[in-house]
């Protein structure tokens, strides 16, 4: 019996616009032995039907899928595969993916769909897990400058699997269909000699139809720099429709000197205090984001403390961790028999939420 007799079928073909590598070029990004046993094969005339199968070791949110599908499609009519979503929640060991065709034609994609699966699965779960501390509030992933740019597609695509709501550069955010979105550097700032009112202001008239977010803690005095940029907007008829809070981590801001506190960077305590403070000068509709080493454990604790956020801002620590992803033939075919093949400890698994994709 072929692939499609071991396990249940559910016809639902995944589909997407989103480009993936060459497979006309695979070879040179796939492991040199898969290369070097292709020849061996294909030298001793071996091209056996078999069942790879794929998982990995965590409880995790699955992505990357999309791609892979996209990838074995060069594969077609020899190859059939049956996958999960991509978003669907997976356990340790839990099989994904079964992919069933000539091993010599198999061998040198391994590489590569077990590399999508691992970069995207761990950003997306690390993005659902900060989602999830964050409840009803919007998470942006602000990731970009901690990898190579080649990769933003795929982290984009990851990020909006996992629950974010946008993303910094636009070829992240092409993934959410959206546009890119931001406030502003400090170099914008410093290009208005440290004057984060003049530079708010340069914003707004040059790009008076983008929202307008403006950063606030270059002078390491937010609250007062919030007010002052919320006032000159409002006395030159333009809108602030939010501030960034980006404190030194190894700071305390001005603005909460006076309360007692001494907690360095963006505190529960400073988000408040900036948020009486705008209410205090009329600025109720102006939101608050905040940015700077924020992780899912951070999130729950503002959200614990009610502090006043409208919006996380996270970076890096949506690239911790790692989830790599195993492969194994677990089986070969004679005729339409399915022989069981497989390393000890790697025997085949079915598992009935695989759906058949191709």
């Amino acid at each position: 019996m072929f692939y499609a007799d071991l396990c249940h079928m559910h016809p639902n073909p995944l589909s997407g616009t989103t480009t993936v590598i060459d497979p006309n070029n695979v070879d040179h990004f796939t492991d040199h032995y898969f290369l070097n046993s292709r020849i061996a094969l294909r030298h001793a005339g071996v091209s056996r039907r078999v069942l790879y199968q794929v998982f990995q070791r965590e409880n995790a949110i699955l992505c990357g899928m999309k791609f892979v599908y996209k990838l074995l499609g060069s594969l077609a009519p020899e190859v059939e595969v049956h996958g999960m979503e991509d978003g669907e929640r997976i356990g340790p060991r839990e099989t994904v993916l079964h992919i069933a065709g000539p091993v010599d034609k198999l061998l040198e994609y391994e590489t590569i769909y077990l590399g999508l699966l691992a970069r995207m699965t761990r950003v997306s779960t690390n993005v659902r897990e900060a989602v999830e501390a964050a409840g009803v509030k919007p998470v942006l992933f602000f990731a970009a400058r901690f990898d190579i740019p080649e990769a933003q597609e795929y982290d984009g695509y990851a990020a909006r699997i996992g629950g974010a709501t946008g993303a910094s550069t636009q070829a992240e955010a092409d993934a959410f269909h959206a546009t890119a979105v931001g406030t502003m550097p400090h170099a914008l700032i410093a290009a208005f000699k440290g004057d984060t009112v003049a530079a708010a202001v340069a914003l707004a008239e040059a790009l008076p139809n983008e929202p307008l977010w403006v950063l606030v803690d270059f002078q390491n005095d937010s609250a007062r720099t919030a007010v002052d940029v919320f006032l000159r907007l409002r006395e030159r008829g333009h809108r602030l429709d939010g501030i960034r809070l980006d404190t030194s981590q190894d700071l305390v801001d001005e603005s909460i000197r006076h309360l007692g506190v001494e907690t360095r960077g963006v505190q529960p305590e400073l988000v408040n205090e900036v948020r009486r403070q705008l209410d205090l000068s009329g600025g109720n509709a102006v939101k608050i984001s905040v940015s700077g080493g924020f992780s899912p454990e951070k999130i729950r604790l503002f959200e614990e403390k009610n502090a006043a956020v409208d919006v996380y801002a996270v970076g890096e620590r949506f690239f911790r961790g790692s989830i790599p992803f195993t492969s194994d033939v677990v089986g070969y075919y004679e005729g339409n028999n399915f022989i069981p093949c497989a390393k000890v400890g790697r025997e085949f698994r079915p598992n009935p939420r695989l759906k058949r994709i191709k």
